[in-house]
């Protein structure tokens, strides 16, 4: 049975009456209001088991902000299945009721930035995840608006969540030797087609769903040359040296976000009782001072002359949302590569447990596929007399 979801968090500051723009005795302006997503989710690949109409869209309860000085929250969240095509919603709403603050008499104007996400299983051991991240506007936000977002591309992972120190080392490894990869081949073109190793062998059900090849794409955008280095095409180092710099930081900190947070959330997360949104999103904060290196990137972005390259490139969604008119927006490419990242490692690690799944997960002692008490299994999964 498909179960339409409202998820609250709740502040003590702030009492909110509607969805409109408050202000507070003239000293603070917040602006508050709930935004709903329509889209499409879809298999990268089909995954056995698994239909579209079984996939749930949730936005998520983290978001980051564009402007200088502001603040986004998201205080609510509803979700929807998508139907047999894979549009959501399909009968209820998917939205975010977001405050976006300034802490000061002016009232914001910048933009937030959160992810959506799909998700659904087998009923045993297999899930699809996918996300999206999606720029929501001062706009938006006062209108109560709706926004269209991009698909939502599912790939497969796991009911059951965790990683192998085997795997844990692999990841790092491979993501390391891949990005090193991409670096020489766009200073060096095919001719360092050679110099591109891989840390094989990967070790059994560790990245099924090809998440460390979907980290590369994201921090190199159309530079990702080592899908096929034999083809790769070489910039002009000396007139793009900036440029490539900042695709070396890019890379560099996409890397190593990825391995640090995937570290800490399976050794602080992945257990009989910790694993929460909670403690994955202190994961992803506690990781996050691994992309200031990004600060470091030029802001320009140009075209190199023989190759017609861009450097440096972005994978979406963060290209069209932190790019405009050949100019980056650091702080807007931290933002969306910490929610993106985040969401990549979460397909790697697997499934937080979710009580009425029908799925026993970790620190669940039974799963009857709902939260009714008094029928054997408790709400929160626990064995009742």
């Amino acid at each position: 049975m498909k179960l339409h979801r409202i998820l609250s968090q709740t502040s003590a500051s702030v009492v909110f009456v509607g969805l409109s723009a408050l202000a507070t005795d003239g000293a603070a302006s917040d602006l508050v209001g709930t935004v709903v997503f329509t889209g499409q989710v879809t298999f990268q690949a089909p995954i056995p088991g698994i239909t579209l109409d079984e996939i749930e869209v949730t936005p998520g309860t983290a978001a980051e902000p564009t402007g200088n000085g502001e603040q986004c929250e998201v205080l609510a969240v509803t979700s929807d299945y998508a139907d047999i095509s894979g549009v959501y919603p399909e009968a209820g709403t998917v939205s975010a009721q977001i405050n976006l603050s300034r802490g000061g008499p002016t009232a914001p104007d910048g933009n937030c930035i959160l992810t959506l996400n799909g998700q659904g299983n087998d009923g045993a051991s297999i899930s699809a995840r996918g996300t999206v991240s999606v720029v929501v506007t001062a706009a938006d936000i006062a209108a109560n608006g709706t926004v269209a977002v991009s698909d939502i591309v599912l790939r497969p992972s796991k009911t059951q969540a965790g990683l192998s120190s085997d795997c844990l080392k692999w990841i790092k490894k491979e993501l390391k030797l891949r990005n090193k990869c991409n670096g020489l081949l766009l200073r060096l073109g095919s001719a360092a087609a050679d110099k591109c190793k891989h840390a094989d062998p990967e070790p059994a059900d560790c990245d099924d769903g090809d998440y460390v090849a979907t980290v590369l794409a994201l921090a190199h955008g159309d530079n990702d040359q080592q899908t096929d280095p034999m083809v790769a095409m070489a910039v002009d180092r000396e007139l793009l040296s900036d440029q490539v710099s900042c695709q070396k930081y890019l890379g560099k900190a996409a890397v190593a976000f990825t391995a640090v947070r995937s570290k800490l959330v399976q050794a602080r997360c992945v257990g009989p009782v910790a694993d929460t949104q909670a403690c994955r999103d202190q994961a992803s904060q506690d990781a996050s001072a691994k992309l200031s290196v990004i600060d470091n990137c030029s802001t320009q972005q140009l075209v190199d002359v023989d190759s017609g390259a861009t450097v440096p490139d972005l994978g979406e969604p963060c290209d069209s949302q932190c790019i405009s008119g050949g100019e980056l927006d650091r702080r807007c490419i931290k933002s969306c590569f910490e929610l993106e990242l985040s969401a990549y490692t979460d397909g790697m690690i697997g499934d937080i447990p979710e009580c009425g799944n029908s799925i026993v997960q970790a620190g669940e002692a039974c799963d009857d596929g709902n939260l009714t008490s008094m029928d054997g299994c408790s709400p929160t999964c626990q064995l009742e007399p």
